[in-house]
This record gives C-alpha cells, sequence and structure tokens, in this order.
C-alpha cells in the first residue's frame, strides 16, 4: 500500500472559522453559508451557497494536476465496481433497483444543468483484487469523473489509488474510520454510517435496556465491514458497563450460534455484512439459545433476510434513516410519493432499495450543487461540494440530515431506533430520532 505524506492533499488556510461557522449553520443557523439544503422538483437539492472554497486540496499532489479543473459540461461518468456476482449479488441487485431508478429520474429531468449521468458498471463479485483492476481501468483508460463500489474491502483496495489520481469516490457502501480522515483520504466520502458513532448509539441503547449493565456476545463477520463493525462495538464499549465477553466468527453461523450459547451473554451484536444477519438468528434460533437482545447494525436493514428468519428474528433492533414508504402516515410525503412514482419494482419498500435510492439522490444532490457554483461542474467542485453538506434528503426520516463539513465527516446526523415485528413481517417504530453529530 502506497503512504502519502500527511496532510498534503489537504489545505485549510480558515479551518477553525470555516469548521465552526458550519457547525453553527448544521445546528440550524439561516446564514448564507450553510451547506447544501434546498430540494429540487426531482428530490435532489442545489445550493446558492458559496462556501464549497472553503474545503482546500491539493492539486499538485494529483496525477495530472489539470484534470481535477476541467468542466464538464455534457456528460458526467460514474464508474461502478459492483459485486454484480458472488455472495452478496442479490442484495446489491436490489440497492440498484433504487439506485438506477433515481439517476434515470435526473437524466429525464434534464440531468445536472444540462449534463447528463452515465453510469458505467464492471463485476468485482465482492472482492478487493478486482475492485483494485476495475478502479485501475475506470480511472486509466475509460477517464470516468467519479467513482463509486460496495463494501469497505472494495474501498479498501481503492482509496490510495482514487486519491492519487484525485477523482471523487462518492458514497460507497463502506464504513471504515481509516477512510474517514480528511487529511490522508480527501477524495473519499463514504455513504454508510460512520460505524464509530453508530457502535456509542448501540451501546447507550443497551445501557438504556440495561441500566445495571449487559454482557455482550458478538458475531463476527470475517471481512473487514464486519470486523470493522466489531471493533467499532468492542471501542464504544470501554469504559462502560457493557462488557465483550464472547467474539464468534460467523463463517459458520451454526459454530457461532453454539459459542455464543456456550457463553450465554445477555446481548448479541451481529457484526455482520447485509446477508448474514438473518442467517445468524436463525442458527441460534436452531441451536435453542435467545438472548434478551439481539441488535444489528444499520447495513442489516434488508426485510428479506428477517422475513427468512421467521420467529427467531422478531424483535431484533437495527437503527435506520430512511422513511418506510409502507407507513400509511407518509401516504402525502413529498419524497415518499416521488419514491414510489419512479421505483415501480416489487422490492419498492425493501430498505434496501431505498438506501439505493437515497445513495444516487445524495450523488445527484453533490453533482447539482458543484454544477452550480462558480466554477461549474468539475471534480474538484465537487469534492469541494461534497465536503460541504446538510441535506435533509427527502427521504430521510424527519430530523436527519446528511453532515458534512471540510474538517469532519459525519454523515447521518441521527438514527432512529427500529425493531422487526415477525407477525407483520416489517420494522416497527420505536422512540424519537437520537442525534449523533
Amino acid at each position: 500500500m502506497a503512504h502519502r505524506k500527511p496532510g498534503r492533499r489537504l489545505v485549510l488556510p480558515t479551518a477553525g472559522l470555516a469548521a465552526a461557522a458550519l457547525l453553527l449553520a448544521a445546528c440550524g443557523s439561516s446564514s448564507s453559508t450553510t451547506p447544501s439544503e434546498s430540494s429540487s422538483d426531482t428530490g435532489a437539492a442545489s445550493s446558492s451557497s458559496a462556501a464549497s472554497d472553503q474545503f482546500q486540496v491539493n492539486l499538485n499532489d494529483c496525477t495530472d494536476p489539470a484534470a481535477p479543473t476541467q468542466k464538464v459540461t455534457d456528460t458526467w461518468t460514474i464508474g461502478y465496481s459492483a459485486p454484480l456476482s458472488g455472495p452478496v449479488a442479490g442484495v446489491v441487485g436490489l440497492y440498484f433497483d433504487g439506485w438506477k431508478a433515481r439517476i434515470k429520474a435526473a437524466n429525464d429531468a434534464g440531468g445536472i444543468n444540462g449534463v447528463k449521468i452515465d453510469v458505467q458498471y464492471k463485476d468485482d463479485a465482492f472482492t478487493p483484487d478486482r475492485a483494485k483492476t476495475n478502479a485501475t481501468e475506470f480511472i486509466q483508460s475509460d477517464h470516468v469523473d467519479s467513482l463509486i463500489t460496495f463494501g469497505s474491502g472494495p474501498v479498501g483496495a481503492i482509496a490510495d489509488d482514487q486519491n492519487a489520481a484525485c477523482v471523487p469516490l462518492l458514497y460507497p457502501s463502506s464504513s471504515v474510520a481509516q477512510y474517514r480522515d480528511i487529511s490522508q483520504y480527501p477524495w473519499t466520502v463514504q455513504f454508510l454510517p460512520n460505524a464509530d458513532l453508530e457502535a456509542k448509539y448501540d451501546v447507550s441503547l443497551i445501557q438504556s435496556k440495561f441500566p445495571n449493565g449487559a454482557n455482550v456476545g458478538i458475531a463476527e463477520n470475517q471481512t473487514a465491514s464486519g470486523k470493522g463493525y466489531s471493533e467499532a462495538f468492542q471501542n464504544a464499549a470501554k469504559g462502560t458497563n457493557v462488557t465483550v465477553g464472547t467474539i464468534a466468527p460467523s463463517t459458520d453461523p451454526n459454530a457461532a450460534a453454539t459459542a455464543l450459547k456456550a457463553a450465554n451473554p445477555d446481548v448479541v451484536y451481529i457484526a455482520g455484512i447485509t446477508n448474514d444477519c438473518g442467517p445468524d438468528v436463525q442458527a441460534m434460533a436452531r441451536v435453542g439459545f435467545t438472548p434478551k437482545l439481539v441488535i444489528a447494525p444499520s447495513n442489516c436493514a434488508d426485510q428479506t433476510g428477517w422475513i427468512a428468519a421467521g420467529k427467531a428474528a422478531n424483535g431484533v433492533i437495527v437503527p435506520t434513516w430512511s422513511k418506510n414508504p409502507a407507513d400509511p402516515s407518509l401516504a402525502s410525503d413529498a419524497g415518499v410519493k416521488e419514491y414510489l412514482s419512479e421505483v415501480t419494482t416489487s422490492d419498492s419498500g425493501n430498505t434496501i432499495t431505498i438506501a439505493g435510492w437515497i445513495a444516487a439522490d445524495m450523488t445527484i444532490n453533490t453533482l447539482q450543487q458543484a454544477a452550480d457554483s462558480a466554477n461549474g461542474l468539475t471534480q474538484e467542485s465537487v469534492i469541494q461540494a461534497a465536503r460541504n453538506q446538510n441535506y435533509p434528503c427527502p427521504m430521510f426520516i424527519d430530523g436527519i440530515t446528511w453532515l458534512s463539513t471540510p474538517t469532519a465527516m459525519t454523515g447521518f446526523s441521527g438514527f432512529q431506533t427500529q425493531v422487526w415485528n415477525a407477525s407483520k413481517k416489517m420494522f416497527d417504530l420505536e422512540g424519537n430520532v437520537i442525534p449523533i453529530a
């Protein structure tokens, strides 16, 4: 892995003042420097903010220093390295139903100030090596304008090369603390919630339900994503009355369930990826183990797995940030109405499909904000826009926004607790939005 000199890419001569101003804006200021938060007819946001120039990158560090400033006037090309085959291909299919619908809606509405979005796909089968090869081709041969991928392993394989080339990696489905270091990875902006902040939410939730403390067992997926969630949870639990007593690799769900049963923790935390969360609770049921509480990360929101798990999944808690289009109380919600008008597949109610729509919507919003800036649509203006966001995506639960400043990458500003109801085959919301920003 190549190593860059600390701080060379990121130059913030007024970092302290910029960060303070943006944090105040995020708390409700109506200042003209408030990051992007207005919406268009297609659900994206355009901003009149002039604050995007507060994020500075050292273009002299780029492979081609002139490339990021070249204005795009015809087509913005996105290179997507995705697991079109392999263990999570089915889940990604759900995601793409939402992603592609949102991109199509934007193009049908005229694109980004007339610039259409073209997405090129390459299969990486959820393998880092193939993702790296794909990214190399996208950057060197296809000359794409931005990149996206799916999973922490692929992000790790891509991040060094795309930062060296100064090609934005926008909203990949990943959450690894290393790549949230803006000084080292200024061109990488991940989509999934900050694992450290999500883990703090998880531990706080456990403490609210077990005020006298609780013992936790972790079912740990052995991918970079699973290990990242596990490590974040363990770190968040340190110094609290929530103790981690057992970590069981979940490569074999039955073996993990047997180990967890033997340890008999109060709570099981599933440090997993989307397609193994349901099987983990099924395996615990098979061995006759029913913990008092099961918590899964926000990426385990695919209803398909929980439905397949049957009664065993009842009561599982998964944090969320997105609206449920099946909720009757949201029938007249503008964001939900637009979503349902564009996503006409049978999986429109699946949280993973909704996540795909949201990731695309955030991409469109970022491109629009960049296009409306003084420099127009360039790779540089796009990463500046991505680092200057206070965007209430129309499909976010009310009270949740996407927060990003030149010095801090928060992402989702809060979580809504949801509890799986096995009889209704859907999640029920519990309590109010819990801020994490």
